[in-house]
Protein backbone atom coordinates (compact mmCIF):
# COMPACT_ATOMS: atom_id res chain seq x y z
CA UNK A 1 0.00 0.00 0.00
CA UNK A 2 1.49 3.24 -1.01
CA UNK A 3 1.69 5.88 1.70
CA UNK A 4 0.92 9.06 1.14
CA UNK A 5 2.69 12.49 2.52
CA UNK A 6 0.47 15.06 4.16
CA UNK A 7 2.04 18.53 5.31
CA UNK A 8 1.80 16.85 9.02
CA UNK A 9 4.44 14.45 7.81
CA UNK A 10 6.50 16.50 5.90
CA UNK A 11 6.88 19.05 8.77
CA UNK A 12 7.79 16.35 10.89
CA UNK A 13 10.42 15.52 9.06
CA UNK A 14 12.15 18.32 9.04
CA UNK A 15 11.56 19.75 12.44
CA UNK A 16 14.53 17.27 13.74
CA UNK A 17 16.67 18.47 11.33
CA UNK A 18 16.73 22.24 12.11
CA UNK A 19 17.12 21.51 15.45
CA UNK A 20 20.14 18.91 15.03
CA UNK A 21 21.37 22.15 13.13
CA UNK A 22 21.12 24.38 16.09
CA UNK A 23 22.87 22.02 18.26
CA UNK A 24 25.53 21.96 16.02
CA UNK A 25 26.14 25.57 15.94
CA UNK A 26 25.86 26.04 19.73
CA UNK A 27 28.53 23.20 20.18
CA UNK A 28 31.17 24.83 17.58
CA UNK A 29 30.28 28.20 19.81
CA UNK A 30 30.49 26.99 22.48
CA UNK A 31 34.24 25.34 21.52
CA UNK A 32 35.21 28.37 19.69
CA UNK A 33 34.64 30.54 23.60
CA UNK A 34 36.57 28.13 25.13
CA UNK A 35 39.84 28.04 22.94
CA UNK A 36 39.24 31.81 23.00
CA UNK A 37 39.34 32.19 26.97
CA UNK A 38 42.32 29.87 26.96
CA UNK A 39 44.11 31.90 24.55
CA UNK A 40 43.77 35.10 26.73
CA UNK A 41 44.07 33.37 29.94
CA UNK A 42 48.09 31.60 28.29
CA UNK A 43 48.87 35.65 27.02
CA UNK A 44 47.83 37.08 30.58
CA UNK A 45 49.41 34.49 32.18
CA UNK A 46 52.53 35.17 30.03
CA UNK A 47 52.15 39.21 29.99
CA UNK A 48 52.00 38.91 34.54
CA UNK A 49 55.07 36.45 34.38
CA UNK A 50 56.85 38.69 31.92
CA UNK A 51 55.98 41.57 34.19
CA UNK A 52 57.12 40.25 37.20
CA UNK A 53 60.33 38.75 35.86
CA UNK A 54 60.88 42.82 34.78
CA UNK A 55 59.94 44.32 38.43
CA UNK A 56 62.06 41.92 39.97
CA UNK A 57 64.92 42.91 37.21
CA UNK A 58 64.78 46.57 38.45
CA UNK A 59 64.59 45.64 41.71
CA UNK A 60 67.99 44.05 41.92
CA UNK A 61 69.52 46.57 38.76
CA UNK A 62 68.85 49.11 41.72
CA UNK A 63 69.85 47.49 44.48
CA UNK A 64 73.38 46.92 42.82
CA UNK A 65 73.29 50.51 42.00
CA UNK A 66 72.52 51.70 45.62
CA UNK A 67 74.71 49.37 47.00
CA UNK A 68 77.65 48.09 44.95
CA UNK A 69 81.05 50.68 46.11
CA UNK A 70 81.24 51.21 42.31
CA UNK A 71 78.74 53.64 42.70
CA UNK A 72 80.62 55.66 45.31
CA UNK A 73 81.73 59.74 44.89
CA UNK A 74 85.19 59.59 44.08
CA UNK A 75 85.96 62.10 41.95
CA UNK A 76 84.46 65.65 42.73
CA UNK A 77 85.19 68.48 40.08
CA UNK A 78 83.85 72.29 40.94
CA UNK A 79 84.53 74.77 38.13
CA UNK A 80 84.12 78.62 38.26
CA UNK A 81 85.24 79.99 41.57
CA UNK A 82 86.96 82.90 41.75
CA UNK A 83 85.60 84.65 45.65
CA UNK A 84 83.68 81.39 46.98
CA UNK A 85 86.43 78.96 48.83
CA UNK A 86 86.32 75.34 48.07
CA UNK A 87 86.06 74.66 51.16
CA UNK A 88 82.31 75.75 50.97
CA UNK A 89 81.09 73.87 48.59
CA UNK A 90 82.53 70.62 49.83
CA UNK A 91 81.02 71.14 53.13
CA UNK A 92 77.59 71.84 51.39
CA UNK A 93 78.20 68.17 49.14
CA UNK A 94 79.53 66.24 52.23
CA UNK A 95 75.77 67.95 54.22
CA UNK A 96 74.12 65.97 51.45
CA UNK A 97 76.16 62.72 51.19
CA UNK A 98 75.52 61.91 53.97
CA UNK A 99 75.54 59.34 55.50
CA UNK A 100 76.53 57.91 52.21
CA UNK A 101 78.29 59.07 49.20
CA UNK A 102 76.58 56.72 46.55
CA UNK A 103 76.14 58.91 43.34
CA UNK A 104 72.69 56.92 42.05
CA UNK A 105 71.31 57.95 45.34
CA UNK A 106 72.90 61.62 45.93
CA UNK A 107 70.25 64.30 45.75
CA UNK A 108 71.09 66.62 42.68
CA UNK A 109 68.22 69.13 43.66
CA UNK A 110 69.26 69.22 47.37
CA UNK A 111 72.63 70.14 46.81
CA UNK A 112 72.20 72.99 43.89
CA UNK A 113 69.32 74.57 46.59
CA UNK A 114 72.03 74.97 49.35
CA UNK A 115 74.71 76.00 46.99
CA UNK A 116 72.22 78.95 46.27
CA UNK A 117 72.14 80.02 49.70
CA UNK A 118 76.11 80.81 49.41
CA UNK A 119 75.92 85.04 48.43
CA UNK A 120 78.22 84.82 45.85
CA UNK A 121 76.22 81.96 43.87
CA UNK A 122 74.65 83.31 40.76
CA UNK A 123 73.41 80.06 39.26
CA UNK A 124 74.60 76.76 39.70
CA UNK A 125 74.88 73.29 37.46
CA UNK A 126 75.18 69.94 39.41
CA UNK A 127 75.93 66.77 37.50
CA UNK A 128 76.61 63.13 38.33
CA UNK A 129 78.79 61.35 35.65
CA UNK A 130 78.88 57.54 35.88
CA UNK A 131 80.21 55.44 38.08
CA UNK A 132 81.48 57.79 40.56
CA UNK A 133 81.86 61.34 39.20
CA UNK A 134 80.16 64.23 40.80
CA UNK A 135 80.49 67.74 38.92
CA UNK A 136 79.41 71.03 40.30
CA UNK A 137 79.49 74.32 38.00
CA UNK A 138 78.87 77.05 39.30
CA UNK A 139 78.44 80.89 38.32
CA UNK A 140 79.74 83.86 40.36
CA UNK A 141 77.85 87.00 40.90
CA UNK A 142 80.31 90.26 39.96
CA UNK A 143 80.70 92.84 42.41
CA UNK A 144 80.25 96.21 40.64
CA UNK A 145 80.65 98.48 43.42
CA UNK A 146 80.56 98.73 47.40
CA UNK A 147 77.68 99.85 49.51
CA UNK A 148 77.40 101.13 52.95
CA UNK A 149 74.55 99.38 54.51
CA UNK A 150 74.14 100.18 58.29
CA UNK A 151 77.57 100.41 60.46
CA UNK A 152 79.34 97.99 57.27
CA UNK A 153 80.37 98.09 53.85
CA UNK A 154 79.26 95.54 51.55
CA UNK A 155 80.52 94.50 47.92
CA UNK A 156 77.08 94.47 45.95
CA UNK A 157 76.52 92.94 42.44
CA UNK A 158 75.28 94.12 38.72
CA UNK A 159 70.73 92.96 40.45
CA UNK A 160 71.61 94.93 43.90
CA UNK A 161 72.27 91.62 45.96
CA UNK A 162 74.61 92.61 48.70
CA UNK A 163 77.62 90.10 48.90
CA UNK A 164 79.82 88.66 51.32
CA UNK A 165 83.06 90.16 51.34
CA UNK A 166 86.10 87.72 50.97
CA UNK A 167 89.01 89.34 53.07
CA UNK A 168 91.05 88.26 50.36
CA UNK A 169 89.95 89.38 47.54
CA UNK A 170 88.41 93.00 48.95
CA UNK A 171 92.04 94.93 48.67
CA UNK A 172 91.77 93.97 44.82
CA UNK A 173 88.68 95.44 44.53
CA UNK A 174 88.64 99.09 43.11
CA UNK A 175 85.09 100.03 43.57
CA UNK A 176 83.04 103.37 44.62
CA UNK A 177 80.95 103.31 47.56
CA UNK A 178 77.56 103.64 46.86
CA UNK A 179 75.05 105.14 49.37
CA UNK A 180 71.14 104.54 50.05
CA UNK A 181 71.05 100.92 49.87
CA UNK A 182 68.63 99.43 51.96
CA UNK A 183 69.23 96.09 53.95
CA UNK A 184 66.59 93.14 53.95
CA UNK A 185 65.48 90.69 51.33
CA UNK A 186 61.64 91.65 51.38
CA UNK A 187 60.23 92.55 47.53
CA UNK A 188 59.93 95.64 47.98
CA UNK A 189 63.55 96.41 48.87
CA UNK A 190 64.87 94.51 46.61
CA UNK A 191 62.84 96.16 43.75
CA UNK A 192 64.11 99.61 45.08
CA UNK A 193 68.06 98.43 45.65
CA UNK A 194 67.69 96.69 42.07
CA UNK A 195 66.05 100.24 40.54
CA UNK A 196 69.38 102.11 42.11
CA UNK A 197 71.81 99.89 40.56
CA UNK A 198 70.34 100.02 37.51
CA UNK A 199 70.87 104.02 37.95
CA UNK A 200 74.24 103.05 38.80
CA UNK A 201 75.15 101.09 36.03
CA UNK A 202 73.76 103.75 33.64
CA UNK A 203 76.42 106.40 35.36
CA UNK A 204 79.51 103.87 35.04
CA UNK A 205 78.33 103.24 31.29
CA UNK A 206 78.16 107.05 30.39
CA UNK A 207 81.01 108.26 32.12
CA UNK A 208 83.17 105.80 30.16
CA UNK A 209 81.49 105.87 27.00
CA UNK A 210 83.95 106.42 24.19
CA UNK A 211 87.04 105.05 26.50
CA UNK A 212 86.75 108.55 28.50
CA UNK A 213 87.19 106.12 31.73
CA UNK A 214 85.93 109.24 33.88
CA UNK A 215 84.44 106.37 36.24
CA UNK A 216 87.65 105.86 38.04
CA UNK A 217 87.43 109.48 39.81
CA UNK A 218 84.16 108.73 41.48
CA UNK A 219 84.72 108.23 45.45
CA UNK A 220 81.18 107.51 46.45
CA UNK A 221 77.67 107.08 44.67
CA UNK A 222 74.72 109.00 46.42
CA UNK A 223 71.77 107.44 45.49
CA UNK A 224 68.83 108.22 48.49
CA UNK A 225 67.16 110.42 45.93
CA UNK A 226 65.10 108.06 43.43
CA UNK A 227 65.60 108.84 39.76
CA UNK A 228 69.21 111.19 40.73
CA UNK A 229 72.48 110.31 41.57
CA UNK A 230 74.97 112.36 43.30
CA UNK A 231 78.63 111.63 43.06
CA UNK A 232 82.03 112.68 45.39
CA UNK A 233 84.59 112.61 43.70
CA UNK A 234 88.31 111.08 44.78
CA UNK A 235 89.90 113.98 46.98
CA UNK A 236 87.09 115.70 47.01
CA UNK A 237 84.39 116.62 49.66
CA UNK A 238 81.37 118.39 47.14
CA UNK A 239 78.47 116.93 46.49
CA UNK A 240 78.19 117.13 42.76
CA UNK A 241 74.06 116.03 41.53
CA UNK A 242 74.04 114.27 38.01
CA UNK A 243 70.61 113.99 38.00
CA UNK A 244 69.26 110.96 35.66
CA UNK A 245 70.69 111.45 32.64
CA UNK A 246 73.37 113.76 30.68
CA UNK A 247 75.96 112.17 33.09
CA UNK A 248 79.16 112.84 31.27
CA UNK A 249 78.15 116.22 30.26
CA UNK A 250 77.26 117.03 33.21
CA UNK A 251 80.43 115.55 35.05
CA UNK A 252 82.86 117.16 32.29
CA UNK A 253 81.01 121.04 33.30
CA UNK A 254 81.91 120.16 36.86
CA UNK A 255 85.06 119.31 36.57
CA UNK A 256 85.99 122.76 34.20
CA UNK A 257 84.43 124.62 37.05
CA UNK A 258 85.45 122.62 40.40
CA UNK A 259 88.41 124.76 40.78
CA UNK A 260 86.88 128.14 40.01
CA UNK A 261 83.70 127.56 42.25
CA UNK A 262 86.22 126.03 44.92
CA UNK A 263 88.20 129.64 45.06
CA UNK A 264 85.02 131.49 45.00
CA UNK A 265 83.06 129.78 47.71
CA UNK A 266 85.17 128.38 50.46
CA UNK A 267 82.87 127.09 52.63
CA UNK A 268 81.64 124.75 49.00
CA UNK A 269 79.26 122.10 50.04
CA UNK A 270 77.28 120.78 47.01
CA UNK A 271 76.57 121.45 43.48
CA UNK A 272 73.43 120.70 41.39
CA UNK A 273 73.91 120.20 37.47
CA UNK A 274 70.39 119.34 36.88
CA UNK A 275 69.32 122.79 35.71
CA UNK A 276 70.08 124.00 32.16
CA UNK A 277 72.40 126.99 31.69
CA UNK A 278 72.84 127.26 35.80
CA UNK A 279 74.67 125.59 38.52
CA UNK A 280 73.09 125.74 42.00
CA UNK A 281 75.34 125.96 44.51
CA UNK A 282 74.90 124.87 48.02
CA UNK A 283 77.67 126.59 50.29
CA UNK A 284 77.91 126.26 54.61
CA UNK A 285 79.01 129.43 56.40
CA UNK A 286 80.85 128.13 59.86
CA UNK A 287 79.81 131.26 61.66
CA UNK A 288 76.63 131.10 60.78
CA UNK A 289 76.42 127.35 61.17
CA UNK A 290 73.48 127.45 58.59
CA UNK A 291 72.76 126.70 54.66
CA UNK A 292 72.78 129.41 51.90
CA UNK A 293 72.07 128.36 48.38
CA UNK A 294 72.84 130.55 45.41
CA UNK A 295 72.93 130.11 41.69
CA UNK A 296 75.77 130.71 39.73
CA UNK A 297 75.10 130.90 35.65
CA UNK A 298 76.79 128.50 33.30
CA UNK A 299 79.48 130.56 32.20
CA UNK A 300 80.69 131.30 35.54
Amino acid sequence: MKRVKTKATVYLERQPSAILERQRASGKTKGRTVREVLRWSLKLSFGLLLASTMSFGLLWVRDRLYHSPRFDIAITEINGLQQISQNQVLLKISEVAQPDRNLVRFDLDRLRRNLELIPWVKTVVVRRVLPDKLIVDIEERRAVAFARVGQGTLLIDEEGTLLENNPEKLSQADFPVILGMESGYGPAILRRNRERIDLYLRLIGALNRGGAGLSRDLSEVHLQDPGSVSVILNGDTVLVNLGSDGFQTKFRRYLAASRELKKKYRNLDSVDLRYRDQVVIRTLDPKLARSVSRKVSSDG
